[in-house]
């Protein structure tokens, strides 16, 4: 007897296969890229008078930031100050936050800027060895004479943050750059933006 000729498979057969993987196919391909465009999460952050090894065992309880120079760009007018921030840090957190007041003084080009419905809150995220970012809630009311009288809020504000051994000053920084203020109220020009590298006046380490 003659070998059965091999079965042909059935008509459509693969392509129903195709029909009922593809969707599963699609939905892997769908996590994947999820997973991989997910930012970094940030680790719990705590600010240390040492360059501690593994956990902070000398916490900073209190802080102090100086910018010289904090500048200002504008679509109307630039200006500078300097600006002192004194704050108090809370619990160990991701991010760490700081409550505290901004005070500002000499303003040059006529202008004022003065802080309002504090306190001011600084979040600290670390992102990497001695390094993180830095997030703020404040409002700031500037005038310079007839050209502005405004309200900015600093909420959507990210300055990068580096301790004393990746910072190019002896104690650290944070550091803003072109970073957009956004108007609150009053007469604003369409364009703010900030500059300022705030620098503690004693070493703070970036640790977790």
């Amino acid at each position: 007897m003659g070998s059965r000729p091999e079965a042909k498979p059935e008509k459509g057969s693969t392509v129903k296969r195709i029909k009922i993987l593809g969707p599963v196919m699609v939905v892997a391909i769908f996590a994947m890229a999820l997973l991989g465009a997910s930012p970094a999460v940030g680790e719990s952050t705590a600010l240390c008078k040492a360059d501690e090894e593994s956990e902070c065992a000398s916490p900073i309880s209190h802080v102090h930031y100086v910018a010289n120079d904090l500048e200002v760009l504008t679509s109307v007018m630039d200006y500078k100050c300097d600006a002192l921030l004194l704050a108090s840090d809370t619990e160990l957190g991701a991010p760490q936050v700081l409550e505290g007041t901004f005070t500002y003084t000499s303003c040059n080009n006529g202008c004022e800027r003065t802080e309002e419905n504090g306190p001011a809150v600084l979040n600290f995220l670390k992102t990497g060895h001695e390094s993180g970012e830095a997030t703020g809630e404040s409002l700031v009311h500037v005038v310079c004479g007839f050209f502005i009288n405004c309200r900015y809020t600093l909420e959507g504000l990210v300055g990068s943050v580096k301790g004393p051994l990746l910072s190019s000053e002896n104690n650290g920084e944070i550091n803003f750059v072109e970073q957009e203020l956004f108007h609150e109220s009053g007469f604003c020009p369409e364009v703010g933006l900030l500059d300022a590298k705030f620098v503690p006046l004693s070493p703070i380490y970036i640790s977790s």
